[in-house]
C-alpha cells in the first residue's frame, strides 16, 4: 500500500481521510502490524484509483517466507 500511496502523492493522513480511517491504521497496515480487511482494501483501492488486486499483488508473500 505504501508504494501505491506514495505514487499517488498522498500522505498517510490524506489516504486515511479518503478511506474514513485513522492514520495509525494506515501505518499499521504498511508496517505489517495489522492486516487490512477486505473492506479496507476496497476503500484504499478507490482512494488510490487502482484495482483492488493491485493492493493484493503488492502484499503477496512468497510461500517460502510464510513459515
Amino acid at each position: 500500500m505504501r508504494r501505491l500511496r506514495r505514487a499517488a502523492g498522498l500522505s498517510q493522513e490524506a489516504l486515511a481521510e479518503r478511506m474514513g480511517v485513522d492514520r495509525a491504521y494506515i501505518s499499521w497496515i504498511e508496517t505489517g502490524r495489522q492486516n487490512a480487511t477486505l473492506l479496507s482494501l476496497w476503500h484504499a483501492s478507490q482512494a488510490l484509483n487502482v484495482r483492488p488486486a493491485a493492493l493484493l499483488d503488492e502484499n503477496q508473500v512468497p510461500a517460502d517466507d510464510q513459515k
